[in-house]
C-alpha cells in the first residue's frame, strides 16, 4: 500500500490516516528559537508532495481495526486504531479517506548554537480535527528542527544535500551563489522541515 511520513517516511500514511480523523486536538508550543547571529544565507525547497486515498474495506469496531485499499495500487493493508479515537464508528465500509501530504525544509546555513548542538532534534506539532457535524478530517502541522551536515554541494545547480533526521538526503536549492564562499562537505547546519498532513473522509454514495 501507498506509505508516506508522518515521521518522515516512518509510519504507513494511510492507517495514520484512520487514526487521525477522529483524533482530539492537541498543540504544542513551537521549538525553543536559539539566540543566534542573523543568517545571512538560507537555502530551501520542498521535499515532498503528494495525494493518497483508499477505500474502506472494513472496520471491525470491537477489535478497532480498519481494512482500506490503495485506490491507485489496489493493494489492501489492515490497520489497528488507538483508543484515543473516538469517531471510529463513523467510519463505513466504501468510504473513502484521502490524505494530502506536503514537507519542505528551511536550512540556516550557519553554525549551531551551543543550545542547538545539546537538543539537535527538536520537534513541536498540532493537530486539529472536524466537528461531530461533519464527516471525520484531520489537519496536522509539524515542525522538526534538526542540526545535520552537509553530505554534498553543487556550485554549477547551485544547491546542497543533507541528511534527514531518519538518515534520507535532501537536497535544497541555494538561491544565493555567495553563499559557497562559506560553505564545505561535512559542516554542521540547522534545517527546520515543515511538514502538512490534511486527512479527510468521504462517505459512500447512498444507493437509491
Amino acid at each position: 500500500m501507498e506509505k508516506s511520513l508522518r515521521h518522515l517516511v516512518a509510519i504507513p500514511l494511510l492507517g495514520f490516516a484512520a487514526a487521525s480523523c477522529s483524533q482530539a486536538p492537541k498543540t504544542q508550543a513551537p521549538p525553543p528559537q536559539a539566540k543566534a547571529a542573523e543568517t545571512p544565507y538560507r537555502a530551501r525547497g520542498e521535499a515532498a508532495a503528494f495525494q493518497v486515498s483508499a477505500t474502506v474495506e472494513a472496520v471491525d469496531v470491537e477489535r478497532r481495526l480498519i481494512t482500506l485499499k490503495g485506490q491507485q495500487s489496489g493493494n489492501v493493508g489492515e490497520y489497528k486504531v488507538g483508543e484515543q479515537v473516538k469517531r471510529l464508528s463513523e467510519i463505513k465500509v466504501g468510504d473513502t479517506i484521502t490524505a494530502e501530504y506536503q514537507v519542505g525544509a528551511v536550512a540556516e546555513l550557519r553554525e549551531p548554537t551551543a543550545e542547538e548542538k545539546s537538543a539537535p532534534l527538536a520537534v513541536a506539532e498540532s493537530t486539529e480535527r472536524a466537528t461531530s457535524a461533519v464527516p471525520p478530517a484531520a489537519a496536522l502541522v509539524r515542525a522538526i528542527r534538526v542540526v545535520t551536515t552537509i553530505d554534498q554541494l553543487d556550485r554549477t545547480a547551485k544547491t546542497l544535500t543533507i541528511k534527514g533526521p531518519l538518515g534520507g538526503m535532501v537536497t535544497l536549492p541555494v538561491h544565493d551563489p555567495a553563499a559557497f564562499e562559506r560553505l564545505k562537505i561535512g559542516q554542521s547546519i540547522v534545517v527546520t522541515f515543515a511538514e502538512t498532513l490534511l486527512l479527510s473522509v468521504e462517505p459512500a454514495a447512498k444507493k437509491s
